[in-house]
């Protein structure tokens, strides 16, 4: 298995709901960021999404909230692919975040692909792109997907 990426983040005001603990938005705002820095970390940056006139789009995107976050630390954050085709035109990750007490507070699992920008359609990335989205670290359970699955 390979070591997900992991982010310790600071909890802000701004992240808690009137109950004082963080809002359900926050988690996934938190796991998108999570998501762009394990692109980024594997070279697919915002510069070549550019050049490649392409960004990766959710179809689905899936928390499950376990225990309360508070403003009481920083929660750790780690994000992992979980499922790709072997042509990278579709994938899975899988996030936890985890209180400062070290308890896995939530997890989130979003299921994606790549959009051509200008024709606003869904985009087979090309070689470099497949390339770097297999070299990202992987969960235990990672799934090579056969192009017509659905899941």
């Amino acid at each position: 298995m390979d070591q997900p990426l992991k982010k310790e983040f600071e909890v802000q005001w701004s992240d808690l709901d009137p109950n004082r603990h963080m809002r359900h938005s926050a988690y996934n705002d938190y796991a998108a960021h999570m998501r762009l820095k394990i692109f980024e970390e594997a070279g697919i940056n915002m510069r070549l999404m550019e050049e490649l006139n392409m960004g990766p789009i959710l179809f689905r995107e899936e928390t499950t909230f376990l225990r309360e976050v508070g403003m009481d630390g920083n929660i750790i954050l780690t994000v992992a692919l979980s499922k790709a085709r072997a042509d990278a035109s579709r994938w899975s990750f899988y996030h936890e975040i985890f209180r400062p007490d070290g308890i896995k507070a939530a997890k989130i699992t979003v299921d994606g692909a790549w959009l051509d920008l200008e024709k606003r359609k869904l985009a087979h990335p090309p070689q470099q792109i497949i390339d770097l989205v297999m070299s990202l670290p992987k969960t235990e359970d990672f799934e090579l997907l056969i192009p017509n699955e659905t899941k």
